[in-house]
Formats: structure tokens, C-alpha cells, sequence
């Protein structure tokens, strides 16, 4: 086939392709996340964990934290940060911008006047974002989830994964000293008892307590075996998030910059 009857085959294909593309991005637009600035409101709970160089030389960095949300994007709370082997508490208050691609930025000051910008994607009910410091150096892996308003003993029940990890850091100097890394199955009774998932045949073993406040933070001790008739405590501060089945930390022992994080099973 010659002349006319392959120019228009040719432009059919084009024709094809056109509508092809045309089809996909409208497909796409169609599925683009759409999310309402209004319904990020209320109280949350964050992480952030990673490396900073922000003050200094490259060091582990862990953060856990409670804000509270208006409806105008304002935000007050309070943050606990692990860098240097030692914790410190700070009041934050700052600002929220959501937007409707279901992006958000964060900007906290504390209170000795110092700023941090954080940005990340929310999911469309509003209740979790996936967030980073946006400042030169800052940390990457920061999460926040939706808290509620009170919390009890009875608030944290039920089966978690419990995963700690993280570095041990002299005090003194800053310097890293070795690496922590806990993985386990535990059970919290609703009671302030926290146990060994040992299976379905084996005695419970003990495996610490826990403390809740009213404003859902969480004073939790790990008792580690580490030999026979000898365990190792491991104290956390942490916030209790998504309706009691993820509890987000950090250890508070000197000398260590360690993350928690316990997901329901």
C-alpha cells in the first residue's frame, strides 16, 4: 500500500496516540490525592530520627513530641529531643499550612527563639503525615499521627512489635559509641504490665511497665534479659497515637540517642 493509504494510516495512529495520552493524564488527574486543609485539626504525635549536621558534625538524632492544632493552622506543644547522648524539653508553637495536593509544611519555634521547617505529605483523612526537616542538615524520617484529647493505663492494650534502635554516645564528647537495635513481640495489659509474647504454650515473662498521662504521653520501661537471673532497664518517653495501636518514643537513659516505635500487631 502506497501514497494516500499509508498517510492515512499514519494519522490514525497519531489520532490513537493523542487520545491515548489524552485518556491517561485525564485518568491521572482523576486519581490525584485530594485533601481538605480543614480537617488537619486537633492533637498529634511525632518522631523524627536520622542524621543531622545542623550545630555541628554528623550525629544521630532522636525527637518525639506532642502539638496540638487550631483551626486556623496554629500550633502549641512540646518536644523532647536526644542528640547529644542527654534530652532536653522544649515548649514549640508554630504554624501548619495544608494544602489541598494533600502537601503540608511545619514551621516550630522553641522557646529560646530557635526555628525548624519541616515539610511532607498527608493522607486524606489528615490523621498521618510523612514529614522531614527541610532545614540544611536536617533529619529525614519524621513521622506525625493523630492523638486524642486523654489517655489512661487502659488506653494502651493489646499485642505490639516492639522495635528500638538507634546509638550510644558519650555525653561528654559527642562521639558514638556503639549501636543499639531491640526487636520483640510484647503485650500490655491495660494495666500498667507490660509482658514477653513468649507463644501460646509458655509462661508469660515480664518484660517492664508503663505509665500514661492524661495528654497521652507515656513514661515506658524495658526489662532486656541479659543473662541468667539478669535483665537491663531501657526508660522511654513516648506518645501514644492512632487510637492506641502505635506508640512513637525515644529512650531517656544518658548516653544513649535511641527511637521506639510499638505497632498493634
Amino acid at each position: 500500500m502506497t501514497g494516500k493509504g499509508q498517510m492515512r494510516i499514519g494519522t490514525n495512529v497519531r489520532r490513537y496516540f493523542l487520545l491515548l495520552f489524552a485518556w491517561i493524564f485525564a485518568l491521572s488527574v482523576a486519581h490525584a490525592a485530594v485533601c481538605d486543609p480543614r480537617a488537619f485539626h486537633g492533637a498529634y504525635g511525632f518522631s523524627l530520627t536520622g542524621t543531622t549536621t545542623i550545630g555541628g558534625p554528623a550525629r544521630p538524632v532522636a525527637v518525639v513530641g506532642r502539638v496540638v492544632v487550631d483551626d486556623s493552622g496554629n500550633l502549641s506543644g512540646i518536644s523532647s529531643a536526644s542528640f547529644t547522648g542527654l534530652v532536653f524539653g522544649n515548649r514549640v508553637t508554630g504554624k501548619v499550612l495544608p494544602q489541598t495536593d494533600c502537601s503540608v509544611t511545619l514551621t516550630m519555634q522553641d522557646d529560646s527563639g530557635n526555628y525548624q521547617h519541616f515539610a511532607g505529605t498527608v493522607n486524606a483523612d489528615s490523621g498521618r503525615v510523612a514529614f522531614r526537616q527541610t532545614d540544611p542538615g536536617g533529619a529525614q524520617n519524621g513521622i506525625l499521627l493523630r492523638t486524642t484529647n486523654g489517655c489512661s493505663a487502659s488506653s494502651l492494650t493489646g499485642t505490639f512489635k516492639v522495635k528500638a534502635s538507634g546509638r550510644t554516645v558519650d555525653p561528654n564528647t559527642g562521639l558514638d559509641s556503639g549501636r543499639v537495635s531491640v526487636r520483640g513481640v510484647v503485650i500490655a495489659d491495660g494495666a500498667r504490665n507490660l509482658s514477653f509474647d513468649s507463644g501460646p504454650d509458655e509462661p508469660a515473662l515480664g518484660a517492664g511497665n508503663y505509665e500514661v498521662a492524661e495528654d497521652c504521653f507515656v513514661t515506658l520501661v524495658l526489662e532486656l534479659p541479659v543473662g541468667e537471673n539478669k535483665t537491663v532497664s531501657m526508660h522511654f518517653r513516648a506518645i501514644l497515637v492512632n487510637d492506641g495501636r502505635e506508640v512513637l518514643g525515644i529512650q531517656t537513659d544518658p548516653g544513649t540517642v535511641v527511637a521506639l516505635r510499638l505497632v498493634s500487631k
